[in-house]
């Protein structure tokens, strides 16, 4: 099987990161995926939109076309843009496509709100999947304590927005007080400039270290000697960083926002605080003590939270179960 997956790869992390694994996995099976179009394919797999060229050729050929959907744009984020922004995904999902991969529950529950639902709509969810024998509890990994005591806790995304780093900070300043100020946070990505500020806003919480930009490839040795990993990003569609996180045996502590509840087994796997509403039209609101008492909690039963971080993954989020589950999908059409 051919399969025309028309992406450019920009960068580790996000659809870049998926894309490459979609293509070694289905490669590693007998099948062909390229990203630079050729004449000759069976499957046209979009990462949620693709040229309209493309996808009026497919018509043309009677070719299945796959339209693989995460999160979508809401108003509370991009104003009322986004409108605009998911128009083209709308006309696609509508006129174009004959198979829909949700990447969640939660991602279909967006799609038919702001995309439209559809009266037929074969379909498929399929989370994302991480490699067990990179991301693992077992490897190379890097002494970041200053001392024995010393708590160590772990984020790493692009930053984009506010909402994905402030409330982790102002969580952690009421965990200093309340709990335990022997701690270290650290910090792993790019920011963009809208959100540059926070580096130079918070520069006297000593308790902080911007790492900057980490390989993928390096990110367990990090995850590993980590005890916690924090997350507060808003509506997350299926995220990678926490998938990556679990398969290291580091639990999460997070919101119950967007996926989150589906990937983390709360109590368990990690600690979400409970929300209110799905924060499409008004920005969601924190509660920094609450997000501060989950990671004391978290801290206390690290290894039985860790333990099940593993299991979590092994069960419900291998690279191999995800592949095979394109695979199957692909195959059938």
């Amino acid at each position: 099987m051919k399969i025309f997956l028309p992406f450019k790869i920009k960068d580790i992390g996000g659809p870049s990161s998926f894309a490459k694994k979609f293509q070694e996995g289905m490669q590693k099976r007998g099948h062909e995926v390229f990203f630079e179009h050729q004449a000759d394919y069976d499957i046209l797999f979009l990462i949620v939109q693709a040229p309209f060229k493309y996808l009026i050729e497919a018509k043309r050929k009677g070719k299945k076309i796959v339209q693989r959907l995460d999160g979508t744009h809401y108003w509370s984020v991009q104003g009322p843009m986004y409108l605009l922004f998911n128009l083209k995904a709308k006309i696609i999902r509508h006129f174009f496509a004959d198979f829909t991969v949700y990447q969640s529950k939660y991602s279909k529950y967006c799609a038919e709100i702001f995309l439209g639902k559809k009266i037929r709509d074969p379909s498929a969810i399929i989370y994302n999947g991480v490699n067990l024998d990179l991301f693992s509890p077992t490897g190379d990994t890097i002494n970041l304590r200053d001392n024995p005591e010393q708590e160590i806790f772990f984020t790493a995304t692009a930053f984009r927005r506010e909402n994905q780093i402030v409330p982790i900070i102002e969580a952690l300043k009421i965990y200093g007080r309340t709990f335990d100020d022997n701690f270290k946070f650290l910090v792993a990505g790019t920011f963009t400039n809208n959100i540059a500020y926070v580096k130079n806003k918070y520069e006297n919480f000593k308790n902080i270290v911007f790492l900057g930009k980490i390989n993928n490839g390096d990110l367990p040795k990090y995850e590993r000697a980590a005890d916690v990993f924090l997350f507060t990003h808003s509506n997350p569609p299926c995220p990678n960083n926490v998938i990556e996180s679990l398969a290291c045996g580091l639990p999460v502590c997070g919101v119950a926002d967007g996926a989150m509840p589906e990937i983390i087994n709360n109590g368990k796997t990690g600690l979400l605080v409970p929300t209110q509403g799905d924060a499409f039209w008004v920005p969601r609101k924190y509660d920094p003590g609450t997000f501060a008492d989950n990671i004391h909690q978290i801290t206390s039963g690290r290894e039985r939270f860790s333990a099940n971080a593993r299991q979590s993954a092994e069960q419900c989020f291998s690279l191999d179960s995800m592949i095979d589950s394109y695979a199957k999908v692909l195959e059938t059409l």
